[in-house]
């Protein structure tokens, strides 16, 4: 039944966005939304790897860029959100380069066609967001679907099991065999991924619009709550390690409810940990953090290694296992059969990035994360109705953290997720919030 699902699903799920596209008059938002709220589908393939693995986004991201091209192309020369453009450019520019002067030159219009489609995206986006401020909050509420999916998901892997995926097989993280636990990967393929998506969702449950209703509040905050006990599920140390950080942030930048609220949750985190079994989920896996620290730090040395020799550009996007097939040989893990498989990534996001992109293409990959963030911290310091903005930095922040243990934007619904957080962020606060603090 599985194996039927990976070709039935991604024809429903682009038939279905055909029909609300139609449907809605084929506009920027109405595309926007589809991708925001259904999320946990964007990931799915739509060809063979042999023929480039495109996905269910990059099918959607071509389809708006060629119908909605007076939108793409349209541009406000007096607004400073054209540095992200421009940015955006010089990456795609640099990750182009890069691969042609690597050792690995091949796939050279597969590499273009699939760098593009996030960057297509993220304009719409950001272009969206400040043409009509009302689809700030569209946006937030069809991230929040996305995540609901998700966590439906993990409840049905909890009572029936792991079989309840739509993948023919998962990865080997989803059962541990040194310490025979079970960790949820809930509609991902991998368990990390799944935490870092957890944590990276869960703050905007903490966002309060002055629609809200009372009800719609705290089922917000339950929301939020129940994701303490996912991510310990998902068994992801790094990913429960950065939503402790963004929940500090929030306790220490929110307003005085918030640090009640956030008090209350830690409570709970406690109590969490002993309802939790110690010999389930992330908890079982303390006692093999320093031997796991000193693993993957050998292969840090290394991948630093590589970068000093390739400086500037880097080895090539996506070819990092096959570069260390050739020249690094004792990167792999031996699985059944005596097979071996050799690393994709060195255990860390912002080494893969720096050794396959090179200094320049790190730089700039740094500038999409650390320019929000410091713009966000500027509106902190504006007013009350800036301070929310404090959601969406410890939502990145909670994924800056855990990237350092594993790169994981290789799935689009995680890097949906980082790039919607750097939206909001920079065109927050919507216009609406401007209007009113400038008639009071």
């Amino acid at each position: 039944m599985r194996d039927k699902l990976i070709f039935i699903l991604p024809v429903i799920t682009l038939l279905a966005f055909f029909y609300n596209a139609f449907k809605q008059g084929n506009t920027v938002q109405s595309c926007l939304w589809f991708i925001l709220a259904f999320l946990p589908f964007m990931d799915l393939k739509i060809t063979k790897e042999a023929y480039g693995g495109f996905k269910v986004f990059d099918a959607i991201s071509y389809y708006c860029v060629f119908f909605l091209i007076k939108d793409f192309i349209r541009i406000n020369l007096r607004s400073r959100k054209n540095v992200y453009f421009f940015m955006s450019v010089a990456f795609i520019i640099v990750v182009m380069i890069g691969k042609m002067a690597s050792e690995f030159p091949d796939k050279l219009l597969i590499t273009f066609l699939k760098t593009v489609p996030i960057f297509i995206i993220a304009r719409f986006f950001i272009t969206e967001c400040v043409n009509d401020p009302s689809f700030h909050l569209k946006a937030i509420n069809a991230l929040k679907i996305a995540f609901l999916i998700d966590l439906g998901f993990l409840v049905g892997q909890l009572a029936v099991g792991l079989g309840f995926t739509f993948y023919p097989g998962l990865a080997m993280n989803t059962i541990d065999p040194v310490f025979h636990i079970v960790r949820y990967p809930g509609v991902f393929y991998d368990s990390q991924a799944h935490g870092q998506y957890l944590a990276l969702g869960s703050f905007l449950f903490l966002y309060r619009h002055e629609s809200y209703s009372n009800r719609k509040v705290w089922f917000n905050y339950g929301v939020f709550t129940f994701c303490l006990a996912a991510i310990a599920l998902a068994g992801s140390r790094s990913a429960f390690g950065g939503f402790a950080v963004g929940l500090f942030l929030v306790l220490l930048m929110a307003s005085k409810q918030y640090r009640i609220y956030g008090s209350i949750i830690l409570v709970l985190g406690v109590a969490a940990y002993f309802i939790i079994s110690p010999t389930t989920g992330v908890f079982s896996r303390t006692k093999a953090i320093s031997e796991d620290y000193l693993y993957r730090q050998s292969i840090w040395t290394e991948a630093l290694e590589i970068s000093r020799k390739h400086p500037y550009l880097g080895i090539g996007t996506n070819n990092y296992q096959r570069y260390i097939m050739r020249h690094v040989q004792d990167q792999y893990i031996e699985i059944e059969d005596g097979q071996l498989v050799y690393f994709d990534q060195p255990e860390n996001g912002y080494l893969k990035i720096l050794v396959e992109n090179g200094y320049i293409g790190f730089t700039i990959f740094l500038l999409f994360l650390f320019v929000p963030l410091m713009s966000g911290l500027v509106n902190y310091f504006r007013g009350k109705h800036y301070k929310q903005i404090v959601f969406f930095m410890a939502s990145m922040i909670s994924w800056m953290v855990a990237f350092n243990t594993v790169y994981s934007i290789y799935d689009y619904r995680l890097l949906l997720m980082v790039v919607s957080m750097i939206t909001l962020m920079i065109t927050y606060p919507p216009e609406e919030y401007v209007d009113e603090m400038a008639t009071t």
